[in-house]
């Protein structure tokens, strides 16, 4: 009612400025008051029109600065004045306001992901001693024992996953490979004659010259499933379970000659087809500009067959001293830790780091220890270790 009280006087103004300019106090034919009043005659023409007192009323006219006291006041239009309408941001529930730094860790969205890293490593293994370097001229054995020791190998890991649930839970499958080799040569000096490690006693004992040589061929297949957490506007947190099938070979061969070998060599076949269940986790704690600290721990227990294939001959391949193998079925544990910095925003990250990886008593390959009795043999459980870099980028679709 207060507008249209304001817009009739408003209106009434005008007509009155506009009609009348004589007689401010009122407007023709309508009294002050508001009640009708008649108008005065029209004169004829060439009269002399006469002027008719207005009617005095005691009530001024009102004038704009009264008629704007009766306006309303301006609605609040500022984000604060619909406060009770706006609800405000929720940072973690359904990943809803997730910084940009943490996107490719918790993204918020589903879709597919991926992921490679590039791997350089240096595999480590206890059972690959293969000759003793003996200054002793009678029966002592005195002189080191040389093994080989695998140089740095390089491979991959890639991951390819599945998020929904708005990012918040996936499936992936991701898998392993890498390759590294080892080689050594000995020659035997005046005061050191060689003791080889790898043949049966009583047959092939010295030799002038020998060299070994090892590979490894590794690989692994993971199936996962994954949750992902924002613990902190700056900590994120990604779950991991899941069954990993492994298939990791190594070989292991020594070449002897002189003295009592006459192009002797000895190789080994050894393999692990293992399958388990893992667990995992990766935490990335992210500072400015997207640089963060990232780890990753996994573990789990493998069942499967180790087989260990020993041949040796004599005789460049003519003469054939042991040719058998050890098959067992063997539990297998194992573990892996990461870590490293990197980079990363909207769905991109970029990381690299350092990571070591241990099998427990992966390899079992028989010796043969008794120079009369020719089954007297035993095992001798290895580990396998790998540690090394990792370069890895990832992409959110």
């Amino acid at each position: 009612m207060r507008y249209v009280r304001s817009w009739a006087g408003i209106g009434a103004l005008l007509v009155f400025a506009g009609g009348v300019t004589a007689q401010p106090g009122t407007l023709p034919g309508i009294g002050a008051s508001g009640t009708s009043m008649p108008l005065a005659p029209t004169s004829p023409p060439g009269a002399q029109p006469t002027a008719s007192p207005a009617p005095s009323t005691g009530q001024p006219i009102r004038s704009l600065s009264a008629l704007s006291d009766d306006t309303l006041p301006t609605k609040d239009l500022t984000p604060a004045g619909f406060g009770d309408l706006v609800p405000p941001p929720d940072k973690h529930g359904g990943h809803g306001e997730i910084p940009g730094s943490l996107t490719p860790m918790v993204p918020q969205h589903g879709g597919f992901y991926t992921t490679g890293e590039f791997l350089l490593m240096r595999p480590r293994n206890s059972d690959m001693d293969f000759v003793i370097r003996n200054s002793s001229g009678g029966l002592g054995t005195v002189g080191p024992i040389d093994s080989l020791n695998y140089q740095l190998g390089s491979g991959l890991r890639a991951e390819i996953g599945y998020l929904y649930d708005g990012g918040k839970w996936e499936t992936a499958f991701a898998y392993t490979y890498l390759t590294a080799g080892a080689d050594s040569t000995i020659f035997s000096t005046p005061n050191v004659s060689l003791l080889p490690t790898l043949t049966r006693p009583g047959l092939t004992d010295r030799a002038l010259t020998a060299s070994g040589t090892a590979d490894l061929d590794y690989q692994l297949f993971d199936l996962l499933a994954g949750r992902r957490f924002v613990i902190q506007d700056n900590l994120a947190v990604r779950a991991i379970a899941g069954f990993r099938f492994s298939d990791i070979r190594q070989t292991l061969n020594a070449f002897y000659d002189g003295a009592d070998a006459n192009q002797a060599a000895v190789r080994t076949r050894s393999r692990f087809q293992g399958f388990g269940p893992l667990i995992g986790a990766e935490a990335t704690l992210a500072g400015p500009k997207g640089f963060h600290l990232y780890t990753r721990a996994t573990g789990g227990f493998l069942s499967g067959r180790s087989t260990n294939l020993v041949i040796e001959t004599n005789d460049s391949g003519a003469t054939t001293y042991v040719n058998s193998r050890y098959d067992v079925r063997k539990e297998v544990p194992f573990g892996s830790l990461a870590v490293g910095a990197g980079w990363q925003y909207r769905t991109i990250s970029i990381r690299a780091g350092y990571e070591v990886t241990h099998w427990q008593g992966i390899f079992e390959r028989p010796r043969f220890v008794d120079d009369v009795s020719q089954g007297k043999v035993i095992t001798r459980p290895s580990n396998l270790s790998l540690e090394g870099l990792f370069i890895q980028a990832s992409v959110v679709y």
